[in-house]
């Protein structure tokens, strides 16, 4: 039979309050990284959507409201919540031109800063489309 000592009382809680402490912190890294690496592909997804939305219409007003407005629902669809969402359009509406629609989208982190992540995080996307050779754009 083991006979504790004084200084040994207590030592199992503070053993469990770290171990927990290390494992939460873990986890929060683990969530963390998951959220920006399946956001950048969700953001490259809804660029290359936006793209092809874009090469669909006949002016540069219109391809533009047509990529932000498939950019955003496809972000939405995808449960990715931007704090910040930009999309620009470059490239030509001419018959057989290209067309390239860049998303950028900044992501809160502020749920697992305490594992290191800063508060938020940029993440962009780039799409390439060609416009139809035969309909063309305006």
């Amino acid at each position: 039979m083991s006979r504790r000592t004084e200084c040994d009382q207590g030592s199992a809680g503070v053993e469990a309050a770290i171990a927990v402490t290390s494992l939460m912190m873990v986890g929060f890294f683990i969530i963390g990284a998951l959220r920006v690496t399946n956001t950048g592909g969700d953001v490259d997804a809804a660029a290359r959507s936006a793209t092809r939305a874009a090469a669909a219409e006949y002016d540069d007003a219109s391809a533009y409201h047509a990529a932000q407005a498939v950019a955003s629902s496809e972000l939405a669809d995808r449960g990715v919540a931007c704090e910040q969402l930009d999309v620009q359009l470059g490239g030509t509406l001419a018959a057989g031109g290209v067309i390239t629609v860049d998303v950028t989208c900044v992501v809160s982190l502020a749920d697992v800063v305490l594992a290191g992540f800063p508060g938020s995080k940029t993440v962009t996307g780039r799409g390439v489309e060609q416009v139809d050779v035969v309909r063309g754009g305006g």
